[in-house]
């Protein structure tokens, strides 16, 4: 069961989250919009830590209040991952101790064998009643799971301490959903069988043309030729392809030129995506042979020197994280931002903005001809 001491002045303290597999405490300047982000992202059943960052990093890193998130996972035997930034710490009953006061992002670590976990926005000591709390969102500056913690007066009732390695969510309070009833749906109309292969018809050879009418039509086409695919002698042959036109004295359309794509740099710079791009604040050349390296300047080291591959396929981008420190901040033109980092990949259309740190962005934009190369 997750706990709490009642905070002094409730709207003057931080909020704190307790969902199924997730502890959160926030600093009390985070908007209700980002509470209710990060409560619908902490209650997706495949949620992990990294959905929970893309949620805090969206306003960019340089924003990001102060926080702590413990991930309980769903094996007893797996240690606990803690992220913690700015006042907040992470203690456990045996005392170990998570701050994040030193960090420009965050800490980051995994806590093995922890039987009680204390979420804190300062470094004091627990204060007042501390009251239960099952699956929701609170005012508070404090949010404890398990072991009871020694500071704090506990509450007359009884509380049951968490075993050594019992699984968290197998300490929450039971919550009565109410479900609607709902109609069932009705049945998805079949699919037709598929017609054997020996049953297919050839459309080609179905085709029967009256030349005449078919000059007629056309009559003030004084150089009127049938396309390839209706003459007699090529019934049989393979239909044109996309780019075949009919023959007219009117000309053929010219062809649209081709569409290139760059990644655009801070300070108006256009990288072309004609091979792979890799971004960094010290790509070595030898470890990308085939690759374009772009080195970006990172004054606080919050860009890893090397940070983020970038590759065009057809009108997306694939940009894959190159085992960054803090990740990359993925923005779509629509839809919600994430962040991209353990060397994971995405595809992202045209518009999208990637956010490395330090105030280094690089956006996916198509070119102007005069532009390309």
């Amino acid at each position: 069961m997750f706990r709490y001491p009642t905070p002094t002045l409730a709207a003057e303290a931080g909020y704190a989250i307790a969902g199924d597999r997730f502890a959160i405490l926030l600093g009390a300047g985070v908007t209700e919009g980002v509470i209710a982000r990060l409560w619908n992202a902490a209650a997706a059943e495949t949620a992990v830590l990294e959905d929970v960052l893309s949620v805090l990093v969206a306003g960019g890193i340089h924003d990001l209040p102060d926080f702590a998130v413990a991930e309980f996972p769903d094996d007893s035997a797996q240690p606990v991952r803690v992220a913690v930034r700015g006042a907040a710490i992470v203690e456990t009953s045996d005392r170990t101790r998570v701050s994040g006061a030193d960090a420009r992002t965050w800490i980051e670590t995994a806590l093995a064998g922890a039987v009680g976990i204390r979420l804190a926005l300062g470094a004091g000591p627990a204060g007042g009643d501390l009251l239960p709390l099952g699956l929701g969102v609170t005012r508070a500056h404090e949010l404890s799971w398990g072991r009871p913690f020694p500071a704090g007066r506990e509450p007359d009732a009884d509380v049951t301490p968490a075993a050594a390695g019992e699984v968290p969510p197998g300490t929450l309070a039971p919550v009565t959903v109410a479900v609607p009833t709902i109609a069932p749906a009705a049945p998805a109309p079949r699919t037709p069988a598929p017609v054997a292969r020996d049953e297919e018809i050839d459309v080609l050879q179905t085709i029967s043309v009256d030349r005449s009418l078919f000059a007629r039509l056309f009559e003030d086409e004084d150089d009127l030729e049938l396309p390839d695919f209706l003459r007699d002698d090529a019934r049989g042959a393979d239909l044109p392809d996309e780019r075949t036109r009919f023959g007219s004295r009117r000309g053929s359309r010219p062809a649209a030129p081709a569409t290139s794509y760059g990644l655009r740099l801070p300070g108006g710079r256009t990288v072309p995506l004609d091979r792979p791009v890799v971004l960094g604040r010290g790509p070595r050349a030898g470890e990308h042979p085939d690759a374009r390296i772009e080195r970006v300047s990172s004054p606080h080291k919050e860009i890893s020197g090397t940070h983020l591959e970038a590759v065009l396929d057809g009108a997306t981008l694939v940009v894959r994280d190159l085992g960054s420190t803090n990740g990359t901040i993925v923005r779509p033109p629509t839809g919600a931002a994430a962040l991209l980092r353990g060397g994971a990949a995405s595809r992202v259309p045209v518009g999208t903005e990637l956010d490395l740190g330090d105030g280094v962005t690089a956006v996916f934009d198509a070119l102007e001809p005069s532009t390309a190369g």
